[in-house]
């Protein structure tokens, strides 16, 4: 450890020096009269100078604590770090005294005070004389405190992580206190270090120097993910490289309040991407998080930030992703790739904010202004001549040192290849495969350039110049494929068929995962469909009838199918042991990536295509459209067999295979789409036009539609999911009938398609169709039959039809108690459904009741359990029943929290831990949780919890969506409870606009949210004693109640006779003759006269609180969840 009298003395002495230098340069100010800019600079910097001193004096005498109750291991580098400080304390105390005499100098004999006119000037005279002096001395004070300033850093650093290391677990504060600190001293030693170059001070130099060698334990990245792994072989632009870095270092020290953008633009093949990835790797412990998005079409970018969002535990879209980096107060930085699209509006891929660091890959030259540090832009061309020579001889794995015919062949080489990165790696890949030597490659070369030049001249492409130079790539890819398709062995035949079946996929991401369920996952299904069978034989007396029509109709569908195999790489067919041979699809796999023309990602254990090679793959001259149809057709079943539908979908892998499929299922489509269109175009231009039939369609197209459907379901995306739904559903329903199994199962999987996009009276109108079909062919009391009737109760209730849903639910609890048994777990489903209804016409203890039978049953359930989302759900409901059963604004009078808000807390951790903190249904959880704290006495935390969850609801939901329109009825209840009736009346003016209810509205009602916000604000009119307008949405109201439930039976509702008890307090209250003035301030006003007009179950605390009681009773649809299929 350093001399502590070194540096106990150096703080004291330095402290005292400098509060006199401070005290004569406040009196040199005071003599002239004002206070000069360079003279107040000065003083800020003493200043400054007296802080961190202070700081590290507190610092010497805390670390005495460490000393004694911690081991050290990085007790070298800290006494190293306090031995610098001590030197430059001494520094900075000379150069403080040499301020003090300045000081003194300009002052003169006569004292601080002007004495005169003379006096005055002479004062003047002698600043001015000594401003060079006063500069330097302002600079070394500058670079003094900088330095003392990284050294109490770097040793706040190295005693922080003692702390943590010395706990038995990483606390939460400390780790974070620790990344910080990381993060400061890098920043700091960075924008330091070009200040020491130059001044060439010892002190300082080793000062950095021992701070520097703590940067490298800082934890600094937590997140790495670029487009590719850096190539072993990379060479060239390291000059680039670090003027790039150079460049961001100066930035990030002007403190400028703009993003920090870098734009690489250039030719395809030109190693854009590579530099990106290079710069990433280098410098990688200057950013907290590396991301990237590959933006060649809109829906890869939002694929690739849903990925982003995903990896850092927010809702796996692309708004969660930007707000997460327009929030994170860390550094980080994004590669935004293969922006080439002209069409392509970059501006909306930048994260808000003036946060992070942007590297942006594109071809399109005009991106280059959207830069805005250092050069702004970097054009990419091709290498210089030497690195390109090196990199072909490094490509060829060349023995070095190199002999001189090999660097002249390398260089003609590179020239022909016109310097391209991309294409001399693939030259090099040629001559290491022993396919040509370095002598003999460019004869194939041109050889290769003339075949596809002859090819493309027949074709309609064109010939400037980006198609030139691609030629000079594609013409290097092609003595690769070629030197594969001329050896005659089993593993490059499977990678050839692999790497036609891989252009028409996504580029990126594709998992080996997913190719090896494309073998495995049929067989589960077989398997299911067996054991059903023997189910079904068993328990439906009416299964042989239908087996019997079930095979008539499969035997008419054989004659008409197509019965050959499935199109598939032979490498992913099964074997004589119907399993998939993984050693031999890794052979394949390695062939392709030996010579580059694809990429393996360890982590992911996932493989990629540069997007020149998956183009040239695909459009090759000699790939008719006949066999890009086979292999695009070969991508798809190879898709579609990795893909589980219910009940099977629940293995752990499929959810996430599911989100990985999203990309690689939308390029398929478009690939197959213009695969047809070319077909037609073909067929069209002979002179005998031939008619062009429509794409097949049948079983296995339903199936691979299905499938795909589901994809897109799962990840959110309904808008996509439906037409694909439309036509299974028809199709199956055509050919097997409403009746069958299938029938039903696609026809219910529309209906919650229906659901999710709002069209709540298309869904149940489906849904109703299914249980009469169930009920036909089933019978009204097979479990099938009565698991749709409480599917269809529950979409009943979401739409308002209260009465007919309660019918529903006790019918099929009913038949279930009988068939099922009370404990099964559809049975426990209806019971918590049925309690919902109950809860909707105030029956708040019966509600109850069933709700806590629900939980009860779900928690002992073997196949759901007490974390179950069903669980959940019902602890949700009971926990706002609790409330309503006991009244609102009652506070536990004993130490017990209470059981709502228990609950609820129990419900919000168990879905953020299973499901993250943005997904919708955890969502649903902050918004309940908030409306239990302002239930129970805390307004003011209820608000904070809705500010911070609409944001996000608007983000992921949509503006209009339900569950925001909701959440915001809510915050406006807990705006009136403080009084705030103005902002709470401007919010459920807005929300009760009839169009944002237009797509779930019925022709005989309105939907019920409206009806609730409408209340509100009757309420909130009320509460502001604004009579008139509050009767005036009664009015409205009134309309809209009488068609609750439909037939008529609006009237009979519980809630219209509130409502009219309502409009008569209103009329007396307008009527009276100081009644609009007498209005109560208290919230609590009109009901509470009369207590007897209060709802039964309301029980009162002493005080009128009927309004707030009214405020907060239950919307009818906030917790149902949505009517989903189950099989």
């Amino acid at each position: 450890m350093a001399d502590p009298f070194s540096i106990a003395a150096g703080t004291a002495g330095l402290l005292d020096i400098c509060w006199r230098a401070a005290s004569y340069l406040k009196s040199v100010n005071s003599s002239r009269g004002k206070i000069e800019q360079d003279l107040a600079l000065l003083l800020r910097e003493v200043d400054t100078v007296i802080s961190v001193n202070t700081s590290i004096h507190a610092l010497w005498n805390a670390q005495k604590t460490h000393v004694a109750a911690h081991y050290m291991p990085d007790e070298h580098q800290i006494t190293e770090l306090w031995r610098n400080a001590g030197v430059v304390l001494d520094g900075c105390r000379l150069t403080m005294g040499k301020l003090e005499q300045l000081a003194k100098e300009i002052i003169g004999k006569a004292g601080p005070e002007v004495t005169g006119k003379r006096d005055g000037i002479k004062k003047v005279l002698r600043k001015q004389s000594k401003d060079k002096e006063v500069d330097e001395v302002r600079q070394q004070l500058v670079n003094y405190k900088s330095s003392l300033q990284i050294l109490l850093t770097a040793l706040s650093f190295a005693y922080a992580r003692i702390s943590q290391e010395s706990t038995d677990t990483s606390l939460g504060h400390l780790a974070d206190k620790v990344e910080a600190l990381g993060f400061q001293l890098q920043t700091e030693v960075t924008a330091f270090n070009s200040t020491v170059q130059e001044v060439k001070d010892a002190y300082l130099v080793d000062s950095i120097t021992a701070a520097a060698g703590l940067v490298s334990k800082a934890p600094l990245n937590k997140y790495f993910h670029i487009p590719r792994a850096v190539s072993s072989i990379f060479t060239g632009r390291e000059a680039l490289l670090k003027d790039l870095r150079d460049d961001l270092n100066i930035s990030l020290v002007d403190k400028r309040h703009e993003q920090r953008r870098f734009v690489i633009f250039g030719l395809g093949g030109s190693g854009k991407t590579e530099f990106c990835c290079k710069f990433a790797q280098e410098n990688r412990q200057s950013f907290w998080g590396v991301f990237y998005i590959n933006a060649s079409s809109k829906e890869s970018a939002k694929h690739t930030y849903a990925n982003i969002a995903k990896s850092v535990g927010k809702e796996p879209n692309e708004q969660a992703a930007k707000g997460f980096l327009a929030d994170l107060d860390r550094p980080w930085l994004l590669i935004i790739d293969n922006a080439d699209d002209p069409k392509l509006e970059l501006g909306d891929y930048f994260p808000e904010g003036e946060g992070g660091v942007v590297l942006i890959t594109t071809r399109n030259p005009n991106n280059r202004w959207l830069g805005t540090f250092g050069q702004r832009y970097y054009e990419f061309e091709k290498l210089e001549e030497q690195a390109a020579s090196d990199l072909v001889l490094r490509s060829a794995c060349e023995p070095s040192p190199w002999k001189s015919s090999a660097l002249v062949s390398a260089a003609k080489i590179a020239e022909k290849l016109c310097f391209l990165p991309l294409a001399l790696v693939q030259a090099g890949k040629a001559v290491m495969k022993r396919l040509c030597t370095l002598e003999t490659y460019l004869d194939f070369y041109d050889r290769s350039w003339q075949r596809i030049r002859r090819a493309r001249s027949r074709s309609r492409d064109g010939h400037g110049k980006d198609e030139m130079f691609n030629m000079n790539v594609y013409s290097s890819y092609e003595i690769l494929f070629r030197g594969l398709e001329t050896t005659d062995a089993t593993a490059t035949r499977d990678a050839i068929e692999l790497l036609k079946m891989f252009s028409f996929l996504s580029n990126e991401d594709i998992r080996l995962d997913f190719m090896m369920a494309a073998v495995k996952h049929p067989h589960l299904k077989k398997d299911h469909d067996k054991e059903v069978a023997r189910t079904e034989t068993k328990q439906n007396p009416r299964f042989t009838v239908r087996l019997l029509k079930d095979w008539v109709i499969w035997a008419v569908g054989e004659l008409q199918s197509d019965r050959s195999r499935p199109v598939l790489p032979a490498v992913l067919r099964e074997d004589e042991r119907d399993t998939l041979d993984e050693d031999r699809l890794a052979d394949a796999l390695d062939q392709l990536t030996q010579v580059s023309l694809i990429s393996y990602h360890q982590n992911h254990s996932s493989y990629s295509m540069h997007p020149l090679i998956h183009t040239w793959v695909r459009e090759r001259p000699e790939m008719s459209t006949g066999e890009q149809a086979l292999w695009c057709q070969a991508a798809i079943t190879t898709l579609s067999q990795s893909i589980l539908l219910p009940p099977l979908d629940t293995v752990p892998s499929a959810e996430s295979l599911r989100r990985h499929l999203l990309p690689h299922i939308r390029h398929v489509q478009k690939c197959r789409d213009s695969a047809y269109q070319r077909l037609q175009e073909n067929r069209t231009s002979r002179r005998k036009p031939l008619p062009v039939p429509p794409p097949c369609f049948g079983r296995q197209q339903v199936w691979e539609l299905a499938k795909f459907s589901w994809v897109y379901f799962q990840n959110g995306f309904f808008d996509e999911a439906e037409p694909l739904q439309h036509k299974v559903q028809h199709y199956v329903c055509d050919n097997l009938g409403l009746e069958h199994p299938s029938g039903r199962i696609t026809t219910l999987f529309l209906a919650a398609t229906y659901f999710h996009q709002g069209r709540t009276n298309k869904a149940a109108e489906l849904q109703e169709r299914v249980l009469v079909a169930c009920q036909s062919s089933l019978g009204p009391n097979h479990p099938q039959t009565l698991r749709d009737m409480d599917t269809l109760g529950a979409s009943r209730c979401f739409q308002g039809r209260f009465r007919e849903s309660r019918q529903l639910h006790e019918t099929a609890i009913k038949g279930m108690n009988t068939v099922l048994g009370p404990m099964h777990d559809d049975t426990i489903l209806a019971i918590d459904n049925l309690g919902r209804v109950m809860w909707r016409y105030f029956q708040y203890d019966e509600a109850r009741v069933l709700h806590a039978k629900a939980v009860d049953g779900f928690t002992k359930s073997k196949t759901i359990g007490p974390t179950h989302e069903k669980t959940l759900i019902a602890k949700e409901c009971l926990a706002i029943a609790h409330l309503d059963s006991v009244g609102y604004l009652v506070h536990p009078t004993d130490e017990r929290p209470h059981p709502a808000h228990e609950l609820m807390l129990e419900v919000l951790e168990e879905r953020k831990r299973k499901l993250g903190k943005e997904q919708p249904w955890t969502l649903l959880a902050r918004c309940n949780l908030a409306r239990v704290k302002s239930a129970l006495g805390d307004p003011t935390e209820a608000e904070r919890i809705m500010r911070a969850t609409l944001p996000i609801a608007k983000r992921n939901l949509g503006e209009v969506h339900f569950g925001t329109l909701m959440g915001k009825t809510h915050l406006a209840q807990v705006l009136v409870r403080q009084r705030r009736y103005a902002e709470a009346e401007r919010m459920l003016t807005e929300i009760t606009e009839q169009s944002r209810y237009a797509s779930a509205a019925r022709d005989d009602g309105e939907h019920p949210d409206r009806i609730l916000a409408l209340w509100y604000l009757v309420l909130c009119y009320e509460a502001h004693g604004k009579v008139p307008e509050a009767i005036a949405v009664c009015l409205e109201l009134a309309r809209a109640v009488a068609t609750i439930g439909g037939e008529g039976l609006g009237l009979l509702h519980p809630f219209a006779k509130r409502l009219e008890k309502k409009v008569e307090e209103l009329n007396i209250l307008l009527k009276s003759d100081n009644g609009i003035s007498a209005m109560p301030t208290e919230v609590g006003g009109s009901l509470g006269k009369n207590e007897s007009q209060a709802s039964p179950s309301t029980t009162h605390t002493g005080k009128d609180d009927s309004i707030e009681t009214a405020l907060d009773e239950q919307h009818p649809d906030t917790l149902s969840p949505p009517p989903a299929y189950e099989d």
